[in-house]
């Protein structure tokens, strides 16, 4: 649920939404969490915000790790950048989690 909600929320600044999520405004990320909290059938949102972020790291953690080994297509994804943008995005959720509590 956690890597789901990334993308529901979404845990990515107003430039990236608009552009990379095809948001036709920044979104109210606290209601687009209550929403999703509801359809799945959860008493509360306590906990969420730290799952996303675990989420996040263990994701970047985990592309690291198999670019350091040379799988693909994570060594490429890692050549090109992608881990700093992972990086950076979990610096984001963890500086921004205000506007999704």
């Amino acid at each position: 649920m956690a890597y789901a909600l990334e993308y529901v929320a979404p845990f990515r600044d107003d430039a990236e939404c608009l552009r990379w999520l095809r948001h036709p405004a920044p979104p109210d990320r606290r209601s687009r969490l209550e929403d999703f909290r509801s359809a799945y059938g959860l008493d509360s949102t306590v906990g969420i915000v730290d799952a996303v972020i675990a989420r996040q790291i263990h994701n970047a953690d985990l592309v690291r790790l198999l670019a350091e080994r040379g799988h693909e297509p994570q060594a490429t994804w890692a050549a090109e950048g992608l881990l700093t943008e992972l990086e950076n995005r979990i610096e984001w959720s963890k500086a921004h989690r205000h506007l999704v509590e």
